[in-house]
């Protein structure tokens, strides 16, 4: 899956009133969830994220807090973005992403949103070359966040309802290395899960993030099929032609 994300400049985001600390992806370990607290959210668009930057700002912090944040419609904002050191979640805040999903109360995700949401952690753990952990608020911090209904998504599994793309399909961005026999994590499951939805088995095992000898055949298969270097190993080229 992959989404296409609403920069802090289109959304109209304040600069920073402090320097934000970067934070390099190899530090990233974790994803979490949280919502807009205990009142159900009737804000749209921009208004959004603007609001909770507002909130933020009146903290006393630098600017918005969370990494992301998805609003009903799907729609992703940029925060902090995927360098910078998040403000959502004491002692956790350079280990993990933190994506806020525009809900309050009982107030039940969109489909559309819970699809972005999942779409964020696909492209966080092919960025970091790991599988990150799937966190609550409430996994770091004494809080009700992120509410029963997403609670229970995120101990799910984080699940894509039906599937497939949002936000306009953009790729999902190549990772900056080789992902070949003996790799491990989030890219490798998201390799693994185009494969299979494309005819091409990866073995009994399916998406488990390690790259073995019957991933490196499905990859071998593919790249034929594709008249390219049938080498086994997913480089830029093949990891273009996986993600259309």
């Amino acid at each position: 899956m992959s989404v296409d994300i609403v920069s802090r400049s289109a959304w109209g985001a304040r600069p920073w009133t402090n320097d934000v600390a970067t934070v390099p992806l190899s530090e990233r370990t974790e994803f979490y969830i949280h919502y807009d607290g205990g009142t159900p959210v009737s804000r749209t668009g921009v208004a959004v994220p603007q609001a909770i930057e507002r909130e933020h700002l009146g903290n006393g912090w630098s600017g918005i807090g969370y990494h992301f944040v998805v609003d009903q419609a799907g729609t992703v904002y940029e925060g902090r973005g995927w360098n910078l050191q998040g403000a959502h979640c004491p002692n956790h805040n350079r280990s993990a992403i933190g994506v806020q999903i525009a809900v309050g109360g009982d107030q039940a995700p969109s489909d559309a949103a819970l699809r972005s949401a999942r779409a964020l952690y696909d492209m966080a753990c092919a960025r970091t070359g790991r599988q990150l952990a799937m966190r609550g608020h409430r996994d770091g911090f004494a809080t009700s966040c992120p509410g029963t209904r997403l609670y229970a998504w995120v101990k799910a599994g984080m699940p894509a309802p039906g599937g497939g793309s949002t936000g306009g399909g953009a790729a999902t961005p190549y990772p900056g290395y080789l992902i070949r026999r003996g790799s491990t994590g989030g890219a490798v499951r998201v390799v693994q899960s185009v494969l299979t939805r494309r005819g091409y088995s990866v073995g009994r095992f399916g998406a488990d993030g390690v790259f073995g000898g019957d991933t490196e055949a499905a990859v071998r298969r593919f790249q034929s099929d594709q008249r390219i270097s049938s080498d086994g190993v997913v480089g830029p080229v093949t990891w273009s032609r996986l993600m259309p």
